[in-house]
């Protein structure tokens, strides 16, 4: 069987303190998110956070220290919305990957 996913890219390219891109993702659920990261020396902190109850709520906060890729799970994650956020930066280059399932909604 295949299964159904939402991909969206959350954050392409951030290089300072700010939030990315808002996604409703009301249809899914149980998220994977990738945060990429390129040319870190001191890093930045990188959040995952979901619209609830009005407000932007943190899910996970990653401190990133070194260029790689980072892997987050949120086995039953249900969401209005998602973004991620650049909370605190200092260098480097960060992408952020969500992908969801819609399979059993």
């Amino acid at each position: 069987m295949l299964r159904s996913l939402a991909k969206l890219t959350l954050l392409s390219a951030g290089t300072s303190a700010a939030a990315g891109s808002s996604f409703s993702v009301e249809r899914s659920k149980g998220w994977t998110y990738c945060i990429e990261s390129s040319g870190v020396t001191s890093g930045a902190t990188v959040a995952i956070e979901a619209y609830i109850g009005d407000v932007w709520r943190t899910v996970d906060s990653r401190t990133i220290a070194a260029t790689g890729n980072t892997l987050i799970r949120d086995d039953h994650g249900h969401y209005e919305k998602i973004r991620a956020s650049i909370t605190a930066y200092t260098d480097g280059s960060y992408d952020v990957f969500a992908t969801g399932s819609v399979e059993g909604l």
